[in-house]
């Protein structure tokens, strides 16, 4: 990734956003430098719509995910425990409560952050495929895809995640594909 995110977002939003959709899709991201750790938010806006957004203070759903991960695994150690022993499941617990959160759309930054680094440095057929939500949402406004693969991807748009969904509706409609 470029070492600036004006950089970065020049990329996303000039280079490799589709040209029916320039102007129309925006990226935002700021930190709060009094925050600790720099917290920042990041959005993706849609015709002036926050569609997606991802905050430092959503890491509440990600506990709570974990400990849902950690339940139906009928897992009773403590975490701290859990990182002590058993690094590998609670490296697993976390992976899944990631996922889990990043298909609601309860987003962190980092998770943004890793979908976007994910993104630019996959090809984007793999990137249209990937098992990240975040991901996909960066492959399908990617001027690279074409209508036949938006034509293929036209009937999966009911089974993408809910805060997905605009973001393919807004692609296949820019090109003129119907929605199957």
């Amino acid at each position: 990734m470029s070492n600036s995110w004006s950089g970065v977002r020049k990329r996303l939003e000039q280079d490799l956003l589709c040209t029916k959709l320039r102007g129309r899709v925006k990226y935002f991201l700021t930190h709060y430098h009094g925050a600790p750790d720099n917290y920042g938010r990041f959005a993706v806006r849609l015709d002036g719509r926050e569609i997606v957004f991802a905050n430092p203070y959503n890491e509440r759903f990600t506990s709570r995910a974990a400990n849902e991960v950690k339940a139906e695994l009928a897992e009773t150690r403590h975490w701290w425990e859990l990182y002590e022993t058993d690094r590998p499941r609670y490296d697993e617990i976390f992976r899944r409560a990631d996922l889990a959160c990043i298909e609601r759309g309860e987003l962190e930054i980092y998770h943004v952050m890793d979908a976007l680094r994910e993104y630019l440095n996959a090809p984007v057929r793999d990137a249209l495929f990937s098992g990240n939500p975040a991901v996909r949402m960066f492959a399908v406004l990617d001027r690279r895809v074409g209508k036949r693969t938006l034509s293929r991807l036209a009937g999966s748009v009911g089974q993408q995640p809910a805060w997905l969904r605009p973001f393919y509706r807004a692609r296949l409609a820019a090109e003129g594909v119907p929605e199957s």
